[in-house]
């Protein structure tokens, strides 16, 4: 009995080892990976490991000894392996926090033997511990005679160098997966500079027809009417002002894109011959959230185009910013003809197509657009995650 109880202490010890370097051995099993670390965790994995050695190494008691009893078979197993187990656990612990940056410099032969030492000492340890708290006085003087001593120093080293084996594993698979790591961190950047210079195509197609037909505007009224294409020019300053600053950085808050988009909307008005009207609300506390540019104007330049230009009395455009909750909401709505009566599908053209295409870079499934029918007319509202754009 007393050898199996020796031989059901090492095990344990060879938990410790593993948990001290890299993780618990348990988290061998991917069932105990769910579990974030931490000192009560490894402890409660510690016993979890010893119990398994402790009923293996009962087994083989009984086996091989049977007259012994289960219940003190049992027992005798119980402290002996959970002092050895919870030693070495310690042992370990403690040289995770004073050794272990020397250790890992070292080669596998001064792993190893720190391994080793570990063990044994822990062995050592929890079998006279275990033994005193069974009051077994003569199995604890054997394990300090020649014989004792060489079984648990040649247990302790077949341990370690079972331990040892397995950690330079998992060693080497953690180097494959920060290995890993870099190069999807190397991709990651690769497609987030894709994704920018998508961006920047998909916003130079926004603005090109609306530059053109408003200077074709401007031409038309420096004779018929001067005043009128002073105006136009103004804003259209005020326009590409506001447009050039929020390019410029890639990036613009709700406040300075509701002013570009009131200069833009001021065209509008001036090339429509007050057919137009238009109205912005923005709630103060969205003013200087951050939003990445030529998000709003797309929608309005549809609402414009697809809802407005085609009713003979033109309409009015509303504009609405405000946060609700984790949220920033923006709607544009018109009391005109809607998109889904001038275009069968009510995509919107190639506005709302660049549009989609950028929320999906910039968000993926977090943003979320809606287009309705509001009879008149149609409301389109985009919800976009505060704080989540690049």
């Amino acid at each position: 009995m007393y050898k199996m109880m020796f031989d059901n202490a090492l095990p344990p010890g060879s938990k410790p080892e593993c948990a001290e370097q890299s993780g618990h051995p348990l988290e061998l099993i991917a069932y105990f990976r769910r579990f974030r670390p931490g000192v009560v965790r490894n402890l409660i994995y510690t016993f979890i490991w010893n119990m398994g050695f402790i009923a293996v190494f009962a087994v083989l008691t009984l086996l091989f000894e049977p007259h012994a009893r289960l219940g003190p078979a049992l027992w005798a197993n119980f402290v002996i392996g959970n002092c050895i187990g919870y030693l070495i656990h310690g042992g370990f612990a403690l040289g995770r926090v004073s050794l272990m940056p020397w250790v890992r410099r070292q080669a596998f032969v001064l792993r190893s033997a720190y391994y080793a030492a570990i063990t044994t000492g822990g062995v050592f340890g929890g079998y006279w511990l275990g033994l005193t708290l069974l009051h077994w006085s003569d199995a604890r003087e054997f394990m300090f005679s020649a014989q004792g001593a060489t079984e648990i120093v040649l247990l302790s080293l077949i341990i370690s160098s079972v331990m040892a084996s397995i950690f330079l594993a998992r060693e080497r698979q953690a180097r494959a997966e920060a290995a890993f790591q870099r190069e999807r961190a190397r991709v990651e950047s690769a497609e987030h500079q894709f994704h920018l210079a998508q961006l920047k195509l998909l916003e130079a197609q926004i603005e090109p027809h609306f530059l053109y037909n408003t200077l074709a505007n401007v031409i038309s009224l420096v004779d018929a009417d001067p005043p009128a294409a002073k105006k136009m020019v103004t804003r259209l300053i005020d326009y590409l002002r506001h447009a050039a600053r929020a390019g410029g950085t890639g990036e613009a808050t709700v406040g300075r894109q509701i002013e570009l988009l009131q200069a833009y909307l001021d065209l509008m008005a001036l090339r429509t011959n007050a057919r137009l009207s238009y109205q912005v609300e923005m709630a103060p506390d969205v003013a200087a959230l951050s939003l990445p540019p030529m998000l709003l104007q797309p929608l309005v330049e549809n609402a414009i185009k697809h809802g407005l230009e085609p009713k003979v009395a033109g309409g009015m455009v509303r504009v609405g910013a405000r946060r609700e909750d984790a949220l920033l909401v923006l709607t544009v709505a018109d009391n005109g003809l809607g998109f889904r009566t001038t275009r069968g599908d009510g995509s919107g053209g190639l506005g709302l197509a660049n549009l989609r295409a950028r929320l999906e870079s910039l968000y993926g499934a977090r943003a979320c657009m809606t287009i309705e029918d509001t009879l008149p007319g149609t409301l389109v509202t985009l919800a976009l995650p505060i704080g989540s754009a690049p």
